[in-house]
């Protein structure tokens, strides 16, 4: 296919939302008429299940294809390791012009050190040569999210980004975004 013909992608992803709670979705209520438009001219799915109760695990699950026994993101504050391919890396591989706009989570966002001790490459067991592909060599900066970053005027995000070519970061949570 020629980059003409390619689908576009458009992946939005939010925290602590409902499914039912979508015009989309049948929600008597609550009018979403955006996203209710690019749902009926998209593909919206419909069955969706986690892979972690916890924000950060999950999503590192949905960018790699990976539970989080093979990502090692096991709850927040312990980032999805910069060596990880994502399924943005493969579409910017192919031609993609990739962007991240909002919230990312994939890195700590606090500024607080993770309870537990991140696994480092001397201590951590390579995959075997068959999952080879799942990983490659990137060390690099694990606090691009964390507010002190964001608040530096001379600071500069490394990029790709986990496969993002531009990046619009959004910091903080709640009202402090």
């Amino acid at each position: 296919l020629t980059m003409k013909n390619r689908p576009n992608f458009l992946f939005i992803m939010t925290d602590q939302h409902r499914a039912d709670w979508l015009g989309c979705t049948g929600h008597p209520v609550v009018q979403t008429p955006h996203i209710d438009s690019i749902s009926a001219g998209g593909t919206r799915f419909d069955r969706c299940y986690v892979t972690n109760p916890v924000c950060q695990p999950n999503r590192a699950s949905l960018m790699t294809g990976r539970m989080p026994s093979l990502h090692k993101v096991r709850h927040n504050g312990i980032a999805l390791p910069l060596e990880s391919n994502t399924f943005v890396d493969v579409l910017r591989a192919h031609g993609y012009r990739t962007a991240l706009c909002g919230k990312a989570h994939l890195q700590n966002m606090t500024g607080l050190a993770p309870v537990m001790e991140r696994l480092t490459h001397a201590t951590r067991t390579p995959p075997p040569d068959a999952l080879a592909e799942a990983t490659r060599e990137q060390p690099g900066p694990y606090a691009q999210e964390t507010p002190a970053s964001w608040d530096d005027p001379d600071f500069s995000m490394t990029l790709p980004y986990y496969g993002f070519e531009h990046v619009d970061l959004a910091t903080h949570h709640g009202d402090q975004v």
